[in-house]
């Protein structure tokens, strides 16, 4: 009878060719990512949303018949629907910002020109924090002179990074767009050609694969009811503390809760600030305290339950990865974050079940 292969030390061709092949391909590896590198991000952001929108793209796909029609549409569809709301939002903005500087630029008139509106602001800006903080109103107005000063000269400093920044905007909306298209009309034959591939079994390869789709379905969800009900909280504060624009400044809020943990307050505790240089304390006190426990508490229980509830997994845990997944990937590991640590505990539990367990008893 003769031995098997690893007994006698050979093995067959077919073994050799795998495994020369199996090397050449490690060892392509760090070119490809070196290659791939730049185009990381919108890689990930569009694999993302294809899983998102695949039931939708499946749907009309079976109304059209033509797979390439429905992949069409529904690139269009998501991209139209993302364009259309960063285009109003950022209308919106510009229209809010004209209006303050049209406001400025007629009491500056009034004043006697832009350099005496400054100096007077200055003036009373001092004079407020001389009577509440008690302190010498030369030294307050020279320290305000200064930090006004520095920060424009930090705006003009960043100013080229900006524009910098809104040109690589552009390059991965574009690279995003093109990825999604090609993720959902071949996404699913890739996927069957890759459990093809996988050493694994077909089943354990179908777990993980719906572990991948829920987890990522459940942070986009986690996201998206996380901004709006911040905006919402936001929109009712400031409308009750007499903001300007607050439809505006929530929905900005909305959306810089994104960012975990420094998201939301980057909107609301600059209108606090102001108003305790106006003097209205009882505003001061009522948008801290609802921005501080309303606001706060819906991204730190919010998030975590919807996040955990799909995932099937611990809420601490999910509110750990978010935090964790956005220091190490950026503004996207608040969605990586999660579904690399659900992919985890899928693997645990087919490892648990490869070996006959059912339970860490």
């Amino acid at each position: 009878m003769q031995a098997p292969a690893f007994v006698s030390g050979t093995q067959s061709p077919d073994g050799r060719s795998r495994l020369i092949l199996l090397v050449l391909l490690a060892a392509l590896v760090p070119f490809l990512f070196i290659m791939a590198r730049p185009f990381l991000t919108s890689f990930m952001l569009a694999g993302i949303l294809a899983i998102v929108v695949h039931p939708v793209n499946r749907w009309i796909g079976r109304k059209v018949r033509s797979p390439g029609w429905a992949t069409t549409i529904t690139t269009t569809g998501t991209i139209l629907l993302f364009g259309s709301l960063i285009f109003f939002i950022g209308l919106a903005f510009a229209s809010e910002l004209q209006s303050s500087y049209k406001s400025l630029s007629e009491k500056s008139v009034d004043e006697g020109g832009w350099a005496v509106l400054l100096s007077r602001t200055a003036d009373r800006l001092a004079n407020a924090l001389a009577d509440r903080v008690h302190m010498n109103k030369d030294t307050i107005r020279e320290q305000v002179t200064q930090r006004a000063r520095g920060a424009a000269e930090y705006l003009l400093r960043h100013l080229a990074d900006a524009v910098g920044g809104l040109t690589s905007g552009i390059f991965t909306a574009v690279a995003t767009t093109f990825f999604l298209y090609f993720f959902l009309r071949y996404g699913e034959i890739w996927v069957r050609k890759g459990k093809r591939l996988s050493p694994l079994d077909q089943d354990v390869n179908q777990r993980l694969a719906r572990t991948v789709q829920t987890s990522v379905t459940a942070a986009v969800n986690g996201v998206v009811a996380v901004a709006v009900a911040q905006g919402a909280s936001l929109v009712l504060g400031f409308w009750l503390c007499n903001v300007s624009s607050p439809l505006l400044w929530g929905v900005m809020g909305g959306i810089a809760s994104l960012v975990p943990v420094i998201g939301a307050p980057i909107v609301w505790v600059p209108i606090v600030i102001a108003f305790a240089f106006m003097g209205a304390w009882w505003k001061v006190l009522f948008l801290a305290l609802w921005g501080g426990l309303v606001v706060g508490s819906i991204d730190n229980v919010l998030r975590p339950f919807i996040v955990g509830a799909g995932a099937n997994l611990h809420p601490m845990l999910m509110a750990i990865a978010a935090l964790g997944g956005t220091y190490a990937f950026g503004a996207l590991g608040i969605l990586l974050g999660p579904v690399l640590v659900s992919l985890a505990g899928a693997l645990i539990e087919e490892i648990q079940r490869t070996r006959g367990q059912q339970d860490w008893d």
